[in-house]
């Protein structure tokens, strides 16, 4: 390997941005330099990213539905952003525990950002002769225990409360309080959440009542933080493992910190060009991070293993890097644009938030390349210490074995290519019948999604939902939106009736629970004897603002009636909403001078969630037989296109088979998880084929397709399995986060991660070894090899 040796011939389209590194190298420290400047003008834009917590935004799309979902929230400020208190104690209703939870009602209200509430203690009793509706709990309890066994019985029974604010057993209650939006702008959300759990701890303590909220407000402080926490630990830690175990088999600290110093710099360049764009951090943007660390760090082991063994060999580092540019960078661009071809599928999608995400995915591996391309090549430049004493093995033959952790793998790897060798035609045929085997398992995932899975669960949101899903009827407001743009008023008697209608169909024809409206009130004031619109119109007066823009909105030509479903899969929803949109349609009919939409997060999620899973799923898939073509065009060479298919594919295959047969279904979390996965599946590939061509090339056309697969192998199983094991566990520490969501992407991609090292170590070779058989080589100038079994022309340098 000296400086005189013959440059491999190039991929297609590569355009010279395969020699970045280069010249870096005829300046390493003006490189060095520009290096750390543009990374501490990364890192001061990086700390100014910001979350998205928003709920909805993954189902944001140009459609009328979803304008509809907006149109709610501009409305009816306080149906998509309610703040629920959940109150529980075996003796809730009796004197002294009632009282006490009519003093927190009392503290909530006078919390600065607490617009109004709406609690058990605000419900009233049947208007008397004066039209006087006293409280079903007055200020003052009665001492007489009959009096108060009646304002109990009262509670239990009254349609108001029953179901809604107090659970059959009378054991939990709800608060529901409205946020004054502006507040929360001004204080933030922290401050003003915060304040309410700290005054029902504070007048809650030691009463044996217990309280937790929930809601919108909630979920998404809830969100942001653990977003937040996850970015710094998470990430941290998994650089800390990777540096680690790089460490244990380098034994040189130089090398180790070059290994991470470039996909550690292309995430810091990446987050701060997503801050200066003004992304905004959530799940898929998230996992931009994880993405580089993948892709990043893959290259970079490459590059750095070159530089070793050139250094060992006794060669001087600037030698050393340059082979690594020639030899490895035009795999890592390879590797990035094939990746790029994959991402490009995500501006298709309906979703504005996974098109942003595939805008953000595309910079992150273009910054990738570029950063590990320049970087990696700089720092050996200038810290690479060169061996007095080269290592005797390699400096006689540059594919002599390694020593140390690095030679123990190497030895491991070969004795596994070997098999796999010497028994190509069973393995294919078993990787063959495995790979359809997983891939018609694949083929049966049903799409999952459920907002638990974005929430964290080790926090109190989740934990107060599933006691109202338990005890109430859910705590996830589904809503039909009545609109008229005639001349009808809100209490014309045909406005009254079509509400009705509507109210009637949810409640009794559905059979959905704790359902509001406008035809609630009049329900009451029937019961009381005195439904007549002038006396509604009275009641709607007298009711608190924040109550009324619930279910009314400001200019009265649009009412809300408001039904709550428990936290279920989309796929259990879905029916739930088809049929209320069935049930609705004879009240359309009957009333043609109203529009009568089904809306709310629920019934977003429900009609678009599984479109949206199988749209970057099957997006996926097309994508790699793309990749497939193109890898055999840019090398110029079927045998890549041939050998390439199935070790990829076996990865997202297995994985897909392994959620099939624990019956999780396919969720967002796992579509990224296997995107993830299938980056370093590709890259790998692209790495060990590129090396086989190199090594078709050194050693002529009299070599053996064995031959040349074992010195390939010898070369690039180190680095592939050191590669998977240092990812897995820089990825599987995310295991740890308290997002459902971030904990199985952790776990799908360390099952993808072993699954690819398969992939590369046994179908790969055996791929290999049939592929060369059905495509012979020919030399260079065309003409077939006197021997049966040559290589193909080499196109491309690893």
């Amino acid at each position: 390997m000296d400086s005189d040796r013959e440059v491999p011939r190039r991929f297609l389209y590569s355009f010279g941005i395969d020699r970045l590194g280069l010249v870096a190298l005829k300046a390493p420290y003006v490189s060095a330099f520009l290096i750390a400047v543009l990374t501490a003008l990364a890192a001061w834009s990086a700390m100014n990213l910001k979350v998205d917590d928003s709920l909805s935004e993954l189902f944001r799309t140009n459609t009328e539905e979803f304008r509809r979902y907006e149109e709610i929230d501009r409305r009816f400020p306080s149906s998509e952003y309610d703040v629920l208190v959940v109150v529980e104690g075996k003796d809730l209703l009796t004197r002294q525990r009632l009282e006490t939870f009519g003093g927190l009602t009392t503290e909530l209200q006078l919390v600065d950002g607490v617009s109004g509430l709406v609690s058990m203690m605000s419900a009233r009793d049947k208007p008397d002769e004066n039209g006087y509706a006293p409280p079903l709990v007055p200020d003052e309890m009665p001492e007489d225990d009959a009096a108060f066994a009646g304002i109990v019985d009262a509670l239990k029974t009254n349609d108001i409360v029953k179901g809604k604010f107090l659970s059959d057993d009378g054991e939990l209650a709800m608060i529901v309080i409205a946020l004054d939006r502006k507040v929360v702008e001004e204080r933030g959300a922290a401050a003003v959440i915060g304040d309410i759990n700290e005054a029902a701890e504070r007048e809650l303590e030691d009463t044996g009542l217990s309280a937790k909220m929930t809601g919108a407000p909630v979920m998404q402080l809830e969100i942001r933080n653990a977003v937040e926490r996850d970015r710094f630990v998470y990430n941290g830690l998994g650089f800390l493992v990777g540096i680690g175990i790089a460490y244990v088999f380098f034994r040189r600290l130089s090398l180790t910190l070059i290994v991470v110093a470039g996909p550690a710099i292309a995430i810091l360049w990446t987050l701060g060009m997503i801050g200066a764009m003004d992304f905004r951090l959530n799940l898929f943007i998230n996992v931009i991070t994880p993405l580089i660390l993948v892709s990043g760090f893959s290259d970079s082991m490459h590059l750095v293993m070159s530089i070793r063994r050139d250094v060992l060999a006794g060669m001087n580092r600037f030698q050393a890097a340059r082979n690594a540019v020639l030899d490895v960078a035009p795999a890592c661009l390879l590797t990035a644009m094939n990746a790029c071809l994959a991402i490009i599928s995500f501006q298709f999608a309906d979703s504005a938030l996974i098109r942003t995400f595939g805008i953000a995915a595309l910079m992150a591996v273009c910054i990738s390349y570029l950063a590990v391309a320049v970087v990696v090549p700089t720092l050996a430049a200038l810290l690479v210490r060169e061996e007095k004493q080269p290592v005797a093995a390699i400096a006689a033959d540059a594919h002599g074995d390694e020593t140390g952790g690095v030679g123990k793998l190497q030895h491991i790897t070969d004795g596994i290519v070997r098999t796999v060798a010497n028994n190509a035609t069973a393995f294919f045929a078993a990787s063959v019948i495995t790979v359809i085997l997983c891939g018609i398992a694949y083929t049966q995932l049903k799409p999952h999604y459920r907002l638990a899975d974005q929430v964290p669960d080790k926090e109190q949101a989740l934990a107060a939902t599933g006691r109202i899903d338990e005890k109430l009827t859910g705590a996830n407001p589904v809503h039909i939106m009545i609109r008229w743009t005639g001349d009808q008023s809100l209490y014309d008697p045909s406005t009254l009736e079509a509400i009705a209608q509507a109210h009637t169909a949810v409640e009794q024809r559905v059979g959905l629970g704790n359902v509001w409206s406008l035809e609630s009130l009049r329900r009451w004031l029937a019961a009381a004897g005195d439904a007549s619109i002038e006396n509604v119109k009275k009641y709607v007066g007298i009711l608190p603002d924040h109550l009324v823009r619930r279910f009314i909105s400001a200019d009265e030509k649009a009412v809300l009636v408001t039904a709550r479903l428990p936290d279920v899969d989309a796929s259990e929803i879905l029916p739930v909403v088809d049929r209320l949109d069935a049930e609705l349609e004879p009240v359309r009919l009957a009333n043609p001078g109203y529009e009568f939409s089904v809306t709310g997060l629920p019934a977003i999620a429900a009609r678009n969630s599984a479109g949206l899973i199988w749209e970057l799923n099957w997006g996926l898939v097309g994508d790699m037989f793309v990749i497939f073509i193109f890898l055999g065009f840019a090398l110029r060479s079927a045998l890549v296109g041939f050998s390439a298919v199935m070790p990829s594919l076996f990865p997202i295959f297995a994985t897909g088979a392994i959620l099939w047969a624990t019956g999780q279904g396919l969720q967002f979390a796992s579509i990224v998880a296997i995107t993830v996965a299938f980056s370093l599946a590709i890259d790998s590939t692209i790495h060990f084929l590129n090396r086989y061509c190199l090594e078709e090339d050194r050693m002529g056309p009299t070599a053996t397709p064995y031959q040349v697969l074992m010195s390939a192998a010898h070369h690039i199983g180190p680095p592939v399995v050191l590669t998977t094991i240092v990812l897995a566990l820089g990825l599987g520490v995310t295991m740890l986060s308290h997002l459902p969501s971030l904990r199985l992407f952790g776990e799908l991609a360390a099952v993808c991660l072993f699954a690819s090292l398969i992939g590369q170590l046994v179908i790969l070779p055996a791929a290999l070894m049939v592929g060369r058989k059905l495509f012979p080589r020919r030399d260079r100038d065309g003409a077939a090899p006197q021997t049966d079994e040559a290589a193909t022309p080499t196109t491309v340098s690893s």
